[in-house]
């Protein structure tokens, strides 16, 4: 048989104080670690912040490759207009709907029928 053993009052005093001390323990750094997640995520410099800021740095970065190829676009279109003389007139002809003296320029209308209402 096994014969209980019995806990002395200080024993038992010093398991308390020892939970007592992991509890404080784990509280303050429970605590501190709450500090430290408020600080490096939440904070204006925080890692959430990062993040937005990578983000708009990526969407800007995509707009300034468009805007390029735009710009690439309309110097290419600049170039022809200063130095290609029939793409010059050709544009006049079709956008100002210019002519040479002597020649008429006809204007079609398209007429749509509208469908009859019952």
């Amino acid at each position: 048989m096994t014969a209980k053993r019995s806990r002395s009052p200080g024993s038992r005093r010093v398991a308390a104080d020892s939970r007592l001390r992991n509890r404080i323990i784990w509280g303050g750094a429970g605590v501190v670690l709450f500090i430290l997640l408020q600080v490096f995520i939440f904070q204006d410099e925080g890692l959430y912040r990062l993040i937005q800021l990578r983000s708009e740095i990526d969407e800007l970065e995509n707009r300034i490759s468009t805007l390029e190829a735009q710009n690439e676009e309309l110097s290419k279109e600049r170039d022809r207009l200063l130095n290609d003389p029939e793409y010059l007139e050709r544009i006049a002809r079709e956008r100002f709907r210019m002519a040479k003296p002597g020649e008429k320029v006809f204007h079609v209308i398209i007429e749509r029928k509208s469908e009859p209402t019952p």
